[in-house]
């Protein structure tokens, strides 16, 4: 029999071809929080949690654009990213609820605890914590017994948020929102209220001319509100209104509030010919006008120097 491989051997990181590196590292760095340590042009970028020189590699060069895994071929099933302890997890999980991610699944397998998901590019994804090995569930010859039971979420949310507060932190032990991040929202509050106004004014003459004239700014208004022509727009509003309420004084905010909330950005920015929604009505204003397109460059250009 061949000799067993050294204990001391892990597995180090994952390679990952991807579609779109902003939306993918977007999805990593801004929802998950790995940090970004190296980036080659616009083509990879390599992540890790503590320093290490990179976790997860993601790279364009043979997917630029590409769609995601088809059904039924052989490939990844899923990675896993291991968490030291379940308030970890617990954390890892508030991020992607707060993000409004979808869970493909969450499980007890006796030996761990995990939740299951798919990344931007339908990778799988699997977040865990591993019990200590005397707790691991073994038969009566001591062999593996591993199941797969429902996780309890609400225990393990409830967990997060009793982790200790440290000096500066939130109420669930999160670091309070920093006045360079403040800042950071302060600069992109007007850029992305003149992106909405560009778009604004062009879905307006695209309505006047299928609907006719709008007339009054009131007018516009109400239709803003209420006719579904202009719906699209609401979530980029909406991401300028949680600006305003991350950065007031008195709000309770955290760093990892303002992360999220600038992945959301970056994904909400990326233009899709074939998507739905805000994705795909945003690349058409980008095809037909120009100023879409300037202050769409703005809105990166500064997002690119946040990260920097």
């Amino acid at each position: 029999m061949a000799k067993r491989i050294d204990g001391r051997v892990e597995i180090g990181h994952v390679h990952l071809k991807v579609a779109d590196l902003e939306r993918s590292i977007a999805f990593y760095q801004g929802v998950l929080g790995f940090e970004v340590m190296q980036r080659w042009g616009t083509s990879a970028a390599f992540l890790s949690a503590g320093g290490y020189h990179h976790h997860i590699g993601l790279n364009t060069w043979e997917s630029l654009g590409g769609p995601a895994p088809a059904h039924g071929t052989t490939g990844l099933y899923h990675f896993a990213v291991r968490y030291p302890d379940r308030a970890s997890l617990g954390d890892a999980l508030r991020r992607l609820r707060e993000a409004g991610v979808p869970l493909d699944g969450a499980s007890d397998h006796g030996v761990s605890e995990a939740i299951y998901l798919r990344d931007p590019d339908g990778n799988g994804l699997e977040l865990y914590r591993d019990r200590p090995n005397a707790e691991w569930p073994r038969a009566a010859d001591g062999s593996l017994q591993m199941g797969s039971a429902p996780l309890d979420v609400a225990a393990l949310l409830k967990e997060a948020d009793a982790e200790a507060a440290g000096p500066a932190s939130s109420p669930t032990g999160a670091s309070l929102l920093t006045e360079p991040t403040r800042q950071r929202l302060n600069e992109l509050r007007p850029l992305l209220l003149n992106l909405h106004k560009v778009l604004l004014d062009d879905a307006r003459t695209a309505y006047e001319l299928d609907r006719g004239r709008v007339g009054t700014t009131a007018n516009l208004l109400q239709l803003v509100i209420n006719d579904p022509w202009f719906a699209w727009l609401h979530s980029l509003s909406e991401l300028i209104v949680r600006i305003d309420e991350l950065v007031r004084k008195d709000a309770p905010a955290t760093e990892g509030d303002a992360a999220v909330l600038f992945g959301e950005v970056e994904r909400l920015l990326t233009a899709s010919e074939t998507g739905d929604g805000f994705q795909k009505r945003y690349f058409e204003a980008l095809q037909r006008q120009p100023a879409v397109v300037l202050a769409h460059a703005e809105v990166r250009r500064t997002l690119k120097a946040l990260r920097e």
